[in-house]
């Protein structure tokens, strides 16, 4: 079921069932809930307002398709809802719409590896929550953001779960002080297509010191559907070109660290992928350095990422649409983003990667307008 069509899969009303709620404070953390004390709150607190708004413009040089290979384009992004909770704080739900406008056609978007339409209104959001006694478990059902915290090589975070996803907080042990393994499945979460199948678990883990670990395995079934849709994209396909040639049984495993600093932070990031679906062609890495955040006016944030991700280490139909190319490539990103208050942001990114059967290099450039509600 395509998220185009959501609405069918988990109904809107979901929005009036929060609406009628009564006297609750807002609803917590997407994935920590609460576990102090509930105090009396004022009467509107029961629901909140979430959402942002993007306003990018971004521009293209050395694009392989001829149809496309250098252009500009400015796009707008609007992602309005409303989150509520009931008052034994127990249950939630939220909902949402996806508003988009370009000055490219949608007709654009596949030629340009695009992961939503250009111009379109749709339901981004529509999903209930339900928590322990004591927030060690959540689960969750519906039309909703990516619950598992890995790297965008394996999947946008513009693109929803279809479907449900559990976490639970485990005790500390050993040197670890904290610990969390969440597992979701997805269907159809690709515009367009209805059959594919994505099941997914991590587990991250938090050390003394900055460290963080984390591991994860994500299987996709029912690709060929994913092929017919038109996202093969750089991934090889099998005799006849129905579905691809490799299946998609990868796993991820993460090493981080986080050094607050007297001023700025920074955080480390390694990501490594593999592909036990693949014969050849099957590892992938990332990394990431973050200088500074942005944490309000005139704050900061130097970003640099790094990747080479073999041509069948992950389906490049779920991977994050800032690559021109998803698989069977390398290439950098420098990004710079400036707080501009609490709940906005500016950011200049620029992003050069070269195909592995090409011999010319792909630019891209873009600046982002942030504002979080």
């Amino acid at each position: 079921m395509s998220r185009r069509r959501a609405a069918a899969f988990v109904p809107v009303v979901l929005l009036a069932l929060g609406i009628c709620f009564a006297d609750e404070t807002p609803v917590g953390d997407v994935v920590e809930a609460d576990t102090a004390p509930v105090e009396a709150a004022p009467p509107d607190s029961f629901w909140r307002w979430t959402g942002d708004a993007l306003l990018r413009y971004e521009a293209v040089r050395g694009a392989p398709n001829p149809l496309t290979s250098d252009f500009e384009r400015l796009r707008l992004r609007l992602r309005p809802g409303v989150e509520a909770r009931i008052p034994s704080g127990r249950f939630a739900a939220g909902a949402g719409l996806l508003v988009s406008s370009a000055s490219d056609s949608n007709d654009w978007n596949m030629i340009r590896n695009d992961n939503f339409r250009s111009d379109e209104v749709a339901v981004d959001r529509a999903w209930v929550r339900w928590s322990a006694a004591q927030a060690a478990f959540s689960a969750t059902f519906g039309v909703f953001e990516v619950p598992l915290r890995g790297t965008e090589v394996l999947w946008d975070r513009d693109l929803r779960f279809q479907g449900a996803a559990a976490g639970l907080e485990l005790p500390a042990a050993g040197a670890l002080v904290a610990q969390r393994i969440t597992g979701g499945i997805s269907v159809g979460s690709q515009d367009d297509e209805d059959g594919s199948r994505v099941a997914a678990v991590r587990w991250e883990g938090e050390m003394a010191r900055g460290v963080s670990l984390g591991g994860g395995f994500w299987r996709f079934g029912s690709t060929e559907d994913l092929v017919a849709a038109g996202y093969a994209r750089t991934n090889r396909l099998a005799p006849g070109g129905a579905d691809y040639l490799s299946d998609y049984r990868v796993a991820n495993a993460t090493i981080g660290w986080e050094w607050i600093g007297a001023t700025r932070p920074v955080r480390m990031r390694l990501d490594l992928l593999h592909n036990f679906g693949a014969d050849d062609r099957r590892e992938g890495v990332e990394a990431r350095v973050d200088w500074g955040e942005l944490q309000g006016l005139g704050s900061w944030r130097l970003r640099l990422i790094l990747q080479r991700i073999e041509q069948d280490a992950t389906p490049a139909a779920f991977g994050g649409d800032e690559w021109w190319f998803r698989t069977a490539q390398h290439g950098a990103r420098l990004g710079w983003g400036i707080g501009l208050g609490r709940h906005a942001s500016v950011e200049f990114s620029v992003l050069r990667q070269r195909r592995d059967d090409l011999d010319d290099w792909t630019d891209r450039g873009w600046i982002d307008l942030g504002i979080a509600f």
